[in-house]
């Protein structure tokens, strides 16, 4: 006699044990899973503007633009969300206006630049991305990066405390803590 399969909730007509076995096979795509590379002047200008800008009460949050070059995200440059527009930053929210992403794009365009990744704070630990991260990119490129420093980016930095999440061909996909150590680099001065 045939195991008797639980029906899905959600999908009438579907096992629970094929929706299962269905989401198995949905695995991100991502070319090698790409490197992020910045030099360490870089990456510690970043976290301390945004510890500066959160004041340890509110959100705050940052571009980072470059050169993509096979699978590297080359960081060049930071723009603060802050320094575009007031971007109305309270505990659990912050805002790039429309107008300060087009002003952006302009001059990305004028400076040869890419856009290579975002990062912002959240006030706890939790470091993964909301519904509302996901949702509110400024890229959707396959490979487009997007940092979570908790503790509104108080010290110590540590990377290994920072969410890293890339854009894959399925949506966003956190790297593990080998995959960190292995896919972002930040090196010298």
């Amino acid at each position: 006699m045939a195991k008797e399969r639980k029906p899905n909730s959600r999908v009438s007509g579907v096992s629970q044990a094929d929706a299962v076995s269905a989401d198995e096979g949905l695995q991100p795509t991502i070319a090698g899973l790409e490197r992020l590379i910045m030099s360490r002047n870089l990456f510690e200008r970043t976290l301390h503007g945004l510890a500066t800008r959160s004041a340890n009460w509110r959100e705050s949050a940052a571009i980072w633009a470059g050169s993509l070059i096979g699978d590297e995200s080359q960081v060049l440059k930071v723009y603060f969300h802050h320094e575009l527009c007031d971007d109305k930053g309270g505990p659990l929210s912050l805002e790039l206006t429309e107008e300060a992403k087009f002003t952006l794009y302009e001059t990305l365009r004028r400076e040869s630049l890419k856009l290579v990744g975002m990062i912002h704070t959240h006030p706890k630990d939790w470091v993964d991305l909301s519904l509302v991260d996901q949702g509110n990119q400024l890229c959707s490129r396959i490979g487009f990066w997007s940092l979570v420093v908790p503790w509104y980016a108080r010290k110590p930095w540590e990377l290994s405390s920072i969410g890293v999440h890339i854009r894959s061909d399925i949506g966003w996909y956190r790297l593990t803590p080998d995959e960190v150590i292995q896919h972002v680099i930040i090196s010298g001065e």
